[in-house]
Parts: structure tokens; sequence; C-alpha cells
């Protein structure tokens, strides 16, 4: 692991900084993945593993519509009354890990 210290420097309306071109080169993507803290602002490249379950609203969301969900289980349905291929569509492509 590498350790650099880089200026943020103006970019239009924002801040910018420079990374070595090693950097990239290591990370094989261009897409990266930015997590802030207060303590802390890590860059990291991004991965077929980082989707949306990975946005810590996520976690809200879900909560939400369970919260919904509890109040009012008459607007719930059976999953195959209201499948139909759009769905089939949507979500082609997409794995479902059984526990």
């Amino acid at each position: 692991m590498s350790l650099i210290v880089r200026k943020l420097f103006r970019h239009g309306g924002s801040y910018a900084i420079d990374l070595p071109m090693e950097f990239i080169k290591n990370a094989g993507t261009l897409e990266v993945i930015l997590e802030s803290t207060p303590n802390r602002l890590s860059i990291r490249p991004k991965t077929e593993l980082d989707s949306i379950e990975s946005d810590p609203l996520f976690a809200e969301f879900i909560n939400a519509l369970t919260v919904d969900a509890m109040k009012h289980p008459e607007k719930l349905h059976e999953a195959k009354k209201v499948w139909d291929k759009e769905w089939d569509e949507l979500l082609k492509g997409v794995t479902v890990d059984e526990e």
C-alpha cells in the first residue's frame, strides 16, 4: 500500500486531487467510490460488488418499506399475482443468493 500526501485544488465549482498514474493502473478501473466520515476520506476502486446495497441510505429505505408494510398489510400481494414480463426483463442477469 502506498501513502502519498496531495493537496486539493479548485476545479470549477468543486475540489479535485491529482492521482498518480500508478494508483489508476493498480485500481484497474476509472470508476471510484468515495467514502467520507468526519475523520476520514477514502477513495477506492469501484468493483462488481458495489451496488445500491452499499449506499448508507439503502438501509433506511428498506426500513421505511418494512414499517409501511407492517402498518398496511392489506397493500401486500403475492409476487405470483403481480409478476409480469416487465419484471423478467428488469431483473435479467440478476442472481439470487439463496441462504
